[in-house]
């Protein structure tokens, strides 16, 4: 599993587009929350490369059906069905990509703490998991893993 954070509007779709050649590449799909797509929780995806974007509004479409105290486990179970479908084949390649939520005030409203603890936690577990994480401000990627 490959993530890729940075800031809102930072470049990291584009970089992705380029560092995997999605031009070139047959075989991928791109499932985007940022598009209204749902996040995959049965991985039925036949393609080469998957890339989840927007994780971040996953995590807080989560925490409207999910306890605040369950929403690690239920992000880690999560993280643990996206692996297995990538461990499947030697040729299947998982890409995460989200906007880095952590940075600025934190917000004064309950909810919006939670968000912000939620994806927090969530982007822990996922670079834990992952065999490559870049960091991306302004189209410029740091590999960090």
């Amino acid at each position: 599993m490959h993530v890729i954070t940075g800031g809102s509007y930072n470049g990291k779709s584009a970089w992705v587009k380029t560092h995997y050649q999605l031009d070139k590449q047959r075989s991928f799909r791109w499932i985007s929350a940022y598009r209204g797509n749902k996040c995959p929780q049965v991985m039925d995806v036949n393609d080469d490369i998957l890339i989840l974007s927007g994780v971040e509004l996953w995590v807080q479409q989560l925490l409207k059906t999910s306890d605040f105290a369950a929403i690690r486990e239920v992000g880690t179970n999560m993280i643990e069905e996206w692996l297995k479908w990538e461990q499947q084949s030697l040729i299947r390649h998982l890409v995460v990509i989200g906007s880095d939520i952590s940075k600025g005030i934190v917000p004064l409203e309950r909810e919006m703490r939670e968000y912000r603890d939620a994806a927090g936690w969530f982007f822990q577990d996922l670079v834990v998991n992952c065999s490559r994480f870049d960091l991306l401000w302004y189209g410029i990627a740091r590999r960090m893993k």
